[in-house]
């Protein structure tokens, strides 16, 4: 059930509605496939229609929501088909972003990372997913940021958000890749900090390439479509109610 959250003053209505919903369906607490009800929404987040119907045309554009005349709004579809195209083009994106940042990165670019990292360490040293998932966004996203290319910046921020949600929906037991892949950001920030380009980008490859066979293994008998995974842990999160703040 997705419920309300406060309405902070410097938000406008729209706002709110588009960071509630967006939130809900990246964790698959509105589940995909799922319908979006005009009224059911209203009633949950306690605003008016208008600024509804333009959170969802922005989801739309994002490709999280799909809205059809005379039928109305559904969460979007995965396919465990989505990870092959969703990982290829993050770890291209990956890559030329850490050649800029290799560039431009100033000493509390570097140093932020490394806090990042820090913080991934201790995340997962209590087996905190939620929390492990979000810095790690944060950290590829901070990258991203360094190269102060504009698009680059909002195509990596729309990759990992789709990777995120299909990582969410179908790979409820992937915490057995984290220490490798904390070990790889580990390696990423202090290769960026000598400006090893080389070394640099052939790790982000294959920090992409490891998590995409491992996607590919973990996903070879589900089926085409959002059939949700038996998984306990998969089934208790999208059953959750959305978080307060989260």
């Amino acid at each position: 059930m997705l419920t309300s959250v406060e309405l902070p003053k410097y938000r406008t209505k729209e706002e709110y509605a588009y960071d509630v919903l967006r939130r809900a369906i990246l964790h698959c607490q509105l589940k995909p496939g799922e319908k979006l009800v005009a009224d059911n929404l209203r009633a949950m987040l306690g605003i008016s229609p208008i600024p509804i119907r333009a959170a969802l045309q922005r989801l739309q554009a994002e490709g999280l929501v799909e809205i059809t005349p005379h039928t109305g709004a559904v969460v979007s579809e995965l396919s465990p088909g989505n990870f092959e195209p969703v990982s290829l083009l993050l770890e291209r994106l990956e890559i030329l972003a850490f050649e800029v940042a290799a560039r431009r990165a100033t000493p509390a670019d570097i140093a932020r990372l490394r806090q990042i990292v820090r913080e991934l360490e201790d995340a997962l040293a209590v087996k905190d997913m939620e929390r492990w998932s979000e810095l790690n966004i944060e950290f590829h996203s901070t990258v991203a940021a360094i190269t102060q290319m504009k698009l680059l910046i909002e195509f990596s921020n729309r990759l990992l958000d789709a990777w995120t949600r299909l990582r969410r929906w179908y790979l409820p037991q992937i915490i057995t890749q984290l220490p490798q892949a904390q070990a790889e950001h580990r390696k990423m920030v202090d290769l960026l900090a000598r400006r090893d380009v080389v070394r640099l980008t052939k790790i982000a490859a294959e920090h992409s390439r490891r998590l995409r066979e491992y996607a590919h293994q973990a996903t070879a008998n589900v089926p085409s479509q959002s059939a949700e995974p038996k998984s306990p842990r998969g089934a208790r999160r999208r059953s959750a109610s959305l978080e307060k703040g989260r």
